[in-house]
């Protein structure tokens, strides 16, 4: 990898190397010269270039933005001095190396400004980002809270002892919530058991029969896929779903992993003379989600038929 220091050196070289060739060749009758002059001044403005722009690019500039300014202010002067002072002999050195140093340094100061200008855009954007992504996360979490807590208040009056066990596994997952909630990422592992535990949880609220298949193939269970990411899906299913149905309900799901992409699918009876369908807030927080960190990365999609409800994400992790 190209370093500053080699820059510097290689630059230092090449640059001795020709201003060696342009004192042999100066009284020579060509374009060489000239050729020569203008590749001193490129090889210089090599080196500056690059150690303004790697400085740029640092958190913590090494130049101060003070000592750029006062460098643009003594240097373009005097270039433009030189370059007048020195018009009448125009074939000498010193004019063609200031007219190509003054005309190197003006492109290094437009490109600068563009850089710069750019860069600043594209923090704002990742700034935006990070504050909409925290913004659903936190939409998400309470939503979630909401609904198991009144699964609780529920299960109390009915089955106090199977409430104790319902108390213990709502721990594990507020702790869950709690802590890996914050993280980007968490194993895909620790998501399936999540979703899970709240399935367990659903089970024993409703004292009905209800028909739950949760079909895994996972390569690797260590695969990074976003926090929470799923569990809307499910809440819906049991919430528009089982909680509708006075029999015969059911919740499928399938999720699969495989290298890079991550398959998951939802799917729920529901009555369709009591429930409304139509996406709630949950569903689009869960696609503003989804369009931030997967833009073009990702599939998103429902399906109704009859009294059958589907919703599928596919996500590319790489």
């Amino acid at each position: 990898m190209m370093t500053t220091t080699k820059v510097f050196k290689v630059s230092g070289i090449t640059s001795i190397a020709i201003i060696i060739l342009m004192i042999i060749f100066k009284d020579a009758k060509s374009e060489l010269f000239t050729f020569l002059s203008a590749s001193l001044g490129m090889t210089i403005f090599f080196a500056v270039s690059y150690y303004f722009f790697q400085s740029e690019k640092e958190t913590k500039p090494k130049i101060p933005l003070t000592y750029k300014y006062i460098f643009y202010g003594f240097s373009l002067p005097l270039l433009v001095f030189l370059v007048q002072y020195t018009k009448d002999g125009s074939d000498g050195l010193l004019h063609q190396g200031s007219r190509v140093l003054l005309g190197l340094e003006v492109l290094y100061i437009l490109f600068s400004w563009i850089f710069n200008h750019f860069r600043k855009i594209n923090q704002l954007k990742d700034e935006k980002t990070k504050a909409e992504l925290i913004l659903l996360k936190e939409q998400i979490n309470p939503h979630f809270f909401f609904n198991t807590l009144n699964s609780l208040y529920s299960l109390i009056k009915i089955d106090p002892d199977a409430a104790q066990e319902y108390v213990l596994k709502l721990s594990d997952m507020i702790r869950f919530t709690v802590y890996d909630g914050k993280k980007d990422t968490v194993a895909i592992k620790d998501e399936i058991t999540y979703l899970k535990n709240y399935i367990d949880l659903n089970v024993t609220r409703y004292h009905k029969t209800i028909d739950i298949q949760f079909n895994e193939h996972i390569e690797n269970p260590t695969t990074q896929i976003p926090t929470l990411l799923f569990i809307i899906l499910v809440e819906n299913a049991f919430k528009h779903g089982v909680e509708k149905k006075t029999e015969d309900a059911f919740v499928h799901i399938n999720i699969s992993q495989s290298e890079n992409e991550v398959y998951f699918e939802v799917s729920n009876n529901f009555d369709i003379y009591s429930t409304d369908q139509k996406p709630g807030i949950g569903i689009q927080n869960l696609k503003n989600r989804l369009n931030l960190l997967f833009e073009n990365k990702h599939s998103f999609d429902i399906n109704i038929d009859n009294d059958v409800y589907c919703t599928s994400i596919k996500i590319n992790v790489s």
